[in-house]
């Protein structure tokens, strides 16, 4: 499956924007420990800002900054949201609250809850009418994202943000899941090239689950061990290494038991 990438984002702790990520891949900066500042989604309004939860501005940041890149109206894009957790402090403080008292329930709470709030807080936002789909699939959600939305963008008439992101869980449930830190990513995807293609991916199926590619940044290494969304970051370092006339191919993991790769070409 032939797919092109006109627009790209990507934000965790210390490597806020696509840029940034750049500029450290190709060793022109150094990179800095900081903790996570979660950015307002500008593209909300009012009230719709403020109940955002941590996914829904993580989601977006990245979803908006690929958008940008690509130049193309959000209206016109179809998604493809991926996401291992959800939002994991809605899920720990809802769950606080049928253990005390039920009836505070938060209204709002419950409506983040739900596992595609964020990709239906982004069709509000961007005015997006176009088809949507929320994929979770444990460890293997990157990989089962991409492979849907290149689906789609070859199958439809519309280029496809896919978008994937995952929110640490507090105390105590992060026992159970301890992500380091909040990874986002997003790419625009068309079946067919567009006058500003960045980069264009052959992403095909193979028999065998088999283990990811890893990182070549060493500042990448806990955030890939541990959060599923962060599967992606192999995927961008190639992207932002790749000269003309060159290509690459990587491992991205498997979709239950078939593996997933991707050749990259310019």
């Amino acid at each position: 499956m032939r797919v092109w990438v006109s627009g790209i984002g990507v934000s965790t702790a210390g490597v806020p924007d696509w840029e940034t990520a750049r500029g450290l891949i190709a060793g022109e900066r150094e990179f800095e420990e900081s903790e996570y500042f979660y950015r307002p989604p500008e593209m909300l309004h009012g009230a719709e800002r403020r109940r955002a939860p941590a996914s829904v501005k993580l989601a977006l940041d990245v979803a908006e900054q690929a958008r940008a890149m690509s130049g193309i109206e959000g209206a016109e894009l179809a998604a493809v949201f991926g996401s291992m957790t959800g939002d994991g402090p809605i899920f720990a403080r809802s769950l606080a609250t049928l253990a005390e008292d039920p009836h505070y329930l938060s209204p709002t709470d419950f409506h983040n809850s739900v596992h595609n709030a964020t990709v239906g807080y982004w069709a509000i936002a961007s005015g997006s009418r176009h088809g949507s789909t929320s994929v979770t699939a444990a460890e293997e959600s990157f990989p089962a994202a991409l492979l849907k939305a290149a689906m789609q963008a070859l199958s439809g008439d519309v280029p496809v943000l896919l978008c994937v992101y995952d929110v640490p869980f507090p105390t105590p449930l992060d026992v159970q899941l301890p992500l380091p830190a909040p990874v986002g990513g997003a790419l625009i995807l068309h079946g067919e090239r567009p006058a500003n293609a960045f980069a264009c991916l052959d992403v095909g199926l193979f028999d065998g689950g088999v283990a990811p590619d890893e990182p070549a940044s060493r500042f990448w290494k806990q955030a890939f061990e541990l959060v599923p969304s962060a599967r992606m970051i192999p995927l961008l370092e190639r992207l932002a290494q790749r000269k003309a006339g060159e290509e690459d191919e990587i491992t991205v993991g498997a979709v239950g038991s078939i593996g997933l790769a991707v050749k990259i070409s310019r």
